[in-house]
């Protein structure tokens, strides 16, 4: 398989693992429970009884062959892990480093576009001050005054746009190296499962070969 069907097998491991690891941690899934009831003790003659009051329609897989699925999707990642690191260290391209700065390139042109949309601006604001006084009586007295709210911005709007421009090429070109590298790097491993199946068909699969 080549390193972008391992990226997806590393996913539906990871999938299947969290769908079986969960099921274990419910407990109605891995007990069963009967209640005793004692009537004998409370009345002569009575007859004791023992009630299977388990709730099985929780109770979808088999709890052993869960346990035994969860261990073999625990050495299927280690091995599908190992095979992807070796396929990365033979590859030109550090894939690793690439995907994690074209993400910081992205958000980057995320913020300049933003700023970009700002622009220089006033606003007018009637009345909108408050100031005090002292009248020709010697009496404290408030007036209203204008207020004029200029807002500018403190970088270059052209220089911005150039660097979304630059970015977003960059980011293209290392996008297209990663796609590239995705399909023509082979990992030496074989996924053993039917990728596109269900949970419960892939360990109806496993149980009935194991």
């Amino acid at each position: 398989m080549n390193l972008k069907e391992a990226f997806q097998a590393q996913n539906k491991l990871n999938e299947l693992f969290s769908h079986f690891s969960e099921y274990l941690e419910q407990n109605l899934n891995v007990t069963t429970v009967h209640e005793k009831h004692f009537r004998s003790r409370a009345a002569a003659g009575q007859v004791d009884e023992t009630l299977d009051v388990t709730d099985y329609n929780s109770k979808v897989y088999p709890t052993d062959k869960v346990i035994d699925f969860l261990l073999v999707l625990i050495d299927e990642r280690e091995k599908l892990a190992c095979a992807i690191h070796a396929a990365k260290s033979a590859m030109e391209l550090d894939i690793d480093t690439a995907v994690d700065v074209n993400k910081k390139r992205h958000s980057a042109i995320e913020v300049f576009r933003e700023m970009r949309q700002l622009k220089s601006s006033s606003l007018l604001r009637k009345n909108f001050g408050t100031g005090f006084i002292f009248n020709n009586e010697g009496n404290q007295t408030t007036y209203r005054y204008d207020v004029e709210v200029v807002t500018t911005i403190d970088f270059d709007r052209n220089k911005i746009r150039a660097t979304v421009d630059k970015l977003q090429k960059q980011a293209d070109a290392v996008s297209a190296d990663i796609d590239a590298a995705l399909i023509q790097t082979e990992v030496d491993y074989v996924f053993p499962f039917d990728p596109h199946a269900s949970a419960a068909e892939i360990l109806e699969d496993f149980s009935a070969s194991n």
